[in-house]
Formats: structure tokens, sequence, C-alpha cells
């Protein structure tokens, strides 16, 4: 890239702070989560059971003696939800400033539609997807396509779900017993519902037309005027206040948003 090359802002450091932690909660969200939602993922319930017995010598030549015995799964499974727990806690904590941060500017959100919310400009941009993705074409997207939004609204649903009924299994004790069986369905449903999309959406980053946005995400959430220009025509348009056709001497009077415009 040029010293002199034009770019744009597509994510700001909290941002970018939060997804990459956010990566990080995931795998022990995962690992600890996995053995207490379903018996075919007990051998990482009596895994958590060596370290504990590492430091608390409970049992002897734990590790060496086979990981089917029930009580070092229970002992596991009490390990795994403790780290559990905490996991969650660090997890609001980071998320509560970003949070906050995000509602301050929910108008600016790239994740609402263009255009409209009916079926048909749904449909206009599913059909993008296919331009994009299959016809290996440039759709008419903005900031982000119909894709990226569905999965931020579905994942902003089913975070907020998860934790909700997080919190009510974490203090069980203070709601009924038709409430916490409840909560047990929704968190074991949002959990599935979070584990496919993340498959689906590391899936789709690493695809060859996402990797210039890949890259921003985790290096300094700049990208090329031209890549934006030809790749998100729709917000090239309003940041710049021109077609992405025109030619510069064709140009408009430039939009107030033309100010995220840098030289890097």
């Amino acid at each position: 890239m040029s010293n002199h090359q034009e770019t744009v802002i597509a994510f700001t450091r909290l941002q970018r702070s939060f997804h990459n932690h956010l990566l990080h909660f995931m795998v022990f969200f995962i690992l600890t989560g996995l053995p207490l939602f379903s018996t075919s993922f007990s051998f990482l319930g009596s895994l958590f059971a060596i370290p504990y017995d590492f430091i608390g010598g409970v049992y002897t030549d734990l590790s060496t003696s086979g990981l089917t015995d029930n009580e070092r799964l229970a002992l596991g499974l009490q390990v795994a939800r403790v780290i559990h727990r905490l996991t969650a806690l660090l997890f609001l904590i980071m998320a509560m400033p970003f949070v906050a941060v995000q509602l301050a500017h929910i108008r600016n959100w790239a994740i609402w539609p263009e255009n409209s919310w009916s079926p048909v400009a749904l449909f206009e941009g599913l059909k993008g997807l296919w331009v994009n993705y299959v016809a290996l074409g440039h759709a008419r997207f903005g900031k982000f396509n119909v894709g990226q939004k569905l999965f931020t609204w579905t994942m902003i649903v089913a975070i907020t779900a998860i934790t909700a009924s997080g919190f009510v299994l974490m203090f069980r004790d203070h709601f009924s017993q038709g409430t916490q069986e409840f909560s047990r369905f929704v968190h074991a449903a949002s959990f599935v519902v979070i584990g496919v999309f993340l498959i689906v959406h590391l899936y789709l980053s690493l695809l060859p037309m996402n990797r210039q946005s890949l890259n921003a995400m985790f290096e300094d959430g700049r990208l090329p005027i031209d890549y934006v220009k030809s790749h998100h025509p729709i917000w090239y348009e309003n940041l710049t206040g021109k077609k992405p056709e025109q030619t510069s001497a064709e140009k408009v009077e430039p939009s107030v948003a033309e100010e995220e415009l840098t030289t890097s």
C-alpha cells in the first residue's frame, strides 16, 4: 500500500479489541460449556479433573489411571462450571463499555437496511450474496452485506439470551423450577446457534473476497478507499457523496461522512 493511499476507518480500536478478545473468550466458553452441554463431551469434563488433582493431590496418578471414573467426571464438571462462570464474569466486564459506546451511536450502526425493511429489499440483498460469493462479482452493498447483517443481529439476540439465561442458572435458587428449566433450554439453544454461526463466520471471513476486511480487523482497522469503492459501493457513496462510476472530474459536494476518510 502506498504511503499516500487514501483509506477509510472500517473498524474502530474499541470494535477491534472487543472482536479479538471475544475470540479468546469463546475458546473458554466452548471448552468448558461442551461437557456441561452433552455427555458426548464427557472426556473434556474428565480432563478438567487432572489439573485439579495436580494442585490438590486428591487422587493418585489420576492422569494415568483412565478418564471414565464417575467421581472424576463429576469433579471435572465442577471445575469446568467454575471456569465457565469466571469467564462469563470477565466477558461481562469487557462487554459493558463496548455495549455502552455502541448504544450511544445506535443510529450510525451499519447493520440497518440501506433502503427499507421490505421483503423485496431483503430478496435483493440475498441476490447480492449470490453475485458476491457464487458468481464472484461485485453487488451493491453498504458497509456490510445482508448476510453479515443477519449474522450480527442473530449474534446480538443469541448473546443476550445466553447471558440472561446464564444469570438465572447462576442464581437458580432465586427462581422457580420452571424458570430454571426454560433457562437451561434457552442457554443450550443459544450456545448451539452461536457455535454454528461462528463456524460459518470463520469460513466466510477466510474467503479471498473478504481477506482485506479480515486484515483490517486484526491490524489497524483501515481499508483502502479503492477497495471500498469496488466492494462496498453504497458505503462509498455515503462517504464521498459520489457514485463509484463517476470520475474525479465529476465530483459532487462531499458528504459529512467524508470526515472518516484519512491518508495513511
